[in-house]
Formats: C-alpha cells, structure tokens, sequence
C-alpha cells in the first residue's frame, strides 16, 4: 500500500487576505505665504545663472533648453567658491531680515513701500 497524494487546491495554499483597508486622505489647507515676509536666499547656482544667463540663450532656445545647458556649465565650473560666498552672504542677510520680520518688524524694502503709497 502505498501512500496517496492529495493534490491541494490553489486556494487552499494561500491563506485568506483580508481587503486593505484604504488610508483615509485628509485634506489640509496649505497656509497663505504673508507678501510682508522676506525672500529667501538665492543658492550659488541661482546666481550664477542670474549673471550667465545672457551668455547661455540664444534665439529660439526654449526655457527647457537654457536650463538644460546651464546646468551642463554649471557642473563643468571647478572653482564656485565665488557663488558659495555670494549664496552664504545672501543667506545672512535672509536670516537678519527674519528675525527682524518674526519680532514685530517689516523688511526695509517692504517698509519703504508701504510708506511711499500713504
């Protein structure tokens, strides 16, 4: 007598899943930006771009294609000490006019506006 094999079914292999429950998704609204709050520091490779831009488009070249080509340059560029000095000066300056604008205070440039329109 030998043994018999049962075949097994398919279902019976895999054990049950229970359906997954779907994440319920909550919908939050996104704070408005104050137009008083200063601007945040531009990076080294912002205002690199801002005194190359000229250089790098030509006629007929979309947005895409000056990004394109200015990132290529921007990775070729050995030295930026230059730019990282200019972003880490720009970002002091964004630190002091927060601080000022969470005491109380607007920014200079904002503050100067709004006594030139009264």
């Amino acid at each position: 007598a030998s043994p018999k094999k049962v075949a097994k079914s398919p279902k019976a292999a895999k054990p049950a899943k229970k359906a997954a429950a779907s994440p319920k998704k909550t919908v939050t609204k996104r704070a408005k930006k104050d137009p008083n709050a200063p601007k945040r520091g531009a990076s080294a490779y912002m205002l690199w771009l801002k005194d190359n831009r000229t250089r790098l488009t030509k006629p007929g070249m979309s947005i895409i294609d000056v990004s394109k080509a200015a990132g290529v340059e921007w990775n070729a560029v050995k030295d930026k000490s230059k730019w990282e000095k200019a972003a880490a000066e720009d970002k002091k300056r964004y630190e002091k006019e927060m601080v000022s604008y969470k005491s109380g205070g607007s920014t200079p440039k904002k503050a100067a506006k709004k006594t030139a329109k009264k």
